[in-house]
């Protein structure tokens, strides 16, 4: 039974990155933030509010979550939560991997601030 929840869950995070690749860029919008954003953002304090207005600026456009609904792949805190055992492991994955299109183009806050949200949904 675990290892089919396992092999569930694995090919739940294939089929969740696979719908944001940027395979042909030229199809895809420019949602990677400019400087002014991510200065205007980076002013916001890592609560799980503030994380919210950045997802909506910075992953609504391959996900929703909670009641921001947008992107292909919806975010689900128990799946969250059953693959990313600690919060310093989601942190991980999403900053070194989000937003697809500019890996790593976020502040440590705005970072801080999207695991919160995504963390604290129930």
């Amino acid at each position: 039974m675990k290892r089919i929840l396992g092999v569930s869950l694995l090919i739940f995070m294939m089929a969740a990155l696979s719908a944001c690749s940027n395979d042909d860029p030229s199809k895809e919008p420019a949602s990677t933030p400019t400087s002014e954003t991510t200065k205007e953002l980076a002013s916001e304090p890592a609560t799980a509010s503030a994380g919210g207005d950045i997802f909506q600026k910075s992953c609504i456009t391959c996900h929703s979550s909670g009641d921001i609904t947008g992107g292909q792949v919806k975010l689900d805190s128990t799946k969250i939560h059953a693959v990313f055992q600690q919060k310093e492991e989601l942190y991980s994955f999403v900053s070194k991997n989000m937003p697809k299109s500019a890996p790593g183009s976020l502040t440590k806050e705005q970072y801080d601030a999207v695991v919160n949200y995504l963390w604290d949904q129930k």
